[in-house]
């Protein structure tokens, strides 16, 4: 540990002196310190405060290593979630989900990025002591009653409902570790704030290296079946479910009465950023097709959010017509992944049953065959 901290103070000890410097500059001696490190292990407490007032409050521990071939975040690195007794381990290849309750595990072969940071121990990594998004646009360094702060402010991202999005370093007057990393953004409807606290530091420590890369889990876990897959549920060539909504202006919206129209439903959530980016798509596709006799209903599935969904749809224009799913439109569309498309026939029967944005060119060509 002295040895990591006084090689760390070497590079960054002139920051706690130098006031006056530019964001840039705070940050180049940053990155400059990150850099001298390979290993870096420390414990956490995550927040994420989200738009509707709820809190999330976690804690556990990770272990980091540079390594310039790994595909994700160019480091092997191991999170764990202390609450749920789950760890991640990634090798620079595979990623192992690791159950440390039942000292069981499972493979992971090209694990996909924001999936592992969403899961339990990808949680509580803190990406940015190795790695900062370079897509912000503006810099800022100043100093608080906690310590020296860099600022980055990124570009507004309307098309996942993000604005205003800004991350803050605290770091430590002595060493320049990140003490704080909080990432605050606008969304419609509130804010969402997370904030990762970090103690226990410590940086180029052999027995943090040597944790890494140990598979001593795999003679002392046991390898967990694999499930069998489940088949998405798929309403494909049956007849749509009847349904009768409400639509946003208190309108009774009913399935039938679409009989002799093609109807595509886009089932979505307010916190689905790839229904709120797919939703352009959406309106061309009704502008385009209207004439022809395509109608376009949005079913919001969390209705609770209507507020912060109509504010999402005027921001993206889509004009086209929501209404607000129920428990019971829920259950007879077996809905559980967004978005969810389906292209509706003139005879009421399911043609086209999807998930995932993206696929208008896929739903422009069913949309065509069956008008």
């Amino acid at each position: 540990m002295k040895k990591g901290v006084a090689l760390f103070l070497a590079v960054f000890g002139s920051f706690t002196i130098c006031y006056g410097q530019t964001g840039q500059e705070a940050l180049r001696k940053y990155q400059a310190a990150a850099a001298a490190f390979a290993t870096v292990s420390y414990s956490v407490q995550r927040v994420d405060t989200f738009p509707d007032g709820s809190v999330w409050n976690h804690q556990g521990r990770g272990i980091m290593q540079r390594d310039a071939e790994s595909q994700l975040l160019k480091a092997r690195f191991l999170g764990t979630r202390l609450d749920v007794h789950r760890s991640f381990l990634y090798d620079g290849k595979a990623g192992f989900d690791l159950d440390d309750s039942t000292k069981t595990y499972q493979v992971e072969q090209d694990p996909y990025l924001p999936g592992v940071l969403g899961g339990p121990g990808g949680q509580m990594l803190v990406e940015e002591l190795f790695t900062i998004d370079p897509s912000y646009q503006e810099v800022t360094y100043s100093r608080s009653a906690q310590g020296p702060v860099i600022t980055l402010h990124y570009p507004d991202r309307p098309k996942i409902d993000v604005r205003n999005r800004y991350t803050y370093l605290v770091l430590d007057e002595k060493t320049g570790l990140p003490k704080v990393v909080k990432t605050k953004e606008q969304k419609t409807g509130g804010t969402r704030v997370v904030m990762k606290t970090l103690s226990n530091l410590r940086v180029n420590n052999p027995a943090d290296a040597s944790t890494l890369n140990s598979t001593t889990f795999l003679s002392a876990y046991t390898a967990a079946a694999s499930a069998t897959p489940i088949a998405r549920p798929t309403l494909l060539n049956k007849q749509a479910p009847a349904f009768r909504l409400t639509s946003f202006n208190k309108k009774p919206v009913a399935l039938s009465n679409y009989l002799g129209k093609v109807v595509l439903l886009d089932m979505w959530t307010t916190s689905c950023s790839p229904c709120i980016a797919s939703m352009p798509d959406i309106q061309r596709l009704q502008e385009k097709y209207r004439q022809q006799g395509l109608a376009v209903v949005g079913v919001l599935m969390d209705p609770g959010n209507a507020a912060r969904a109509q504010g999402i749809l005027k921001r993206q224009g889509a004009a086209y017509l929501n209404v607000s799913g129920d428990e019971a439109t829920e259950k007879a569309y077996q809905v559980n992944e967004y978005p969810r498309y389906l292209l509706v026939d003139k005879q009421g029967k399911v043609v086209l049953d999807i998930t995932g944005g993206g696929q208008d060119e896929l739903i422009e060509s069913a949309v065509k065959k069956a008008l």
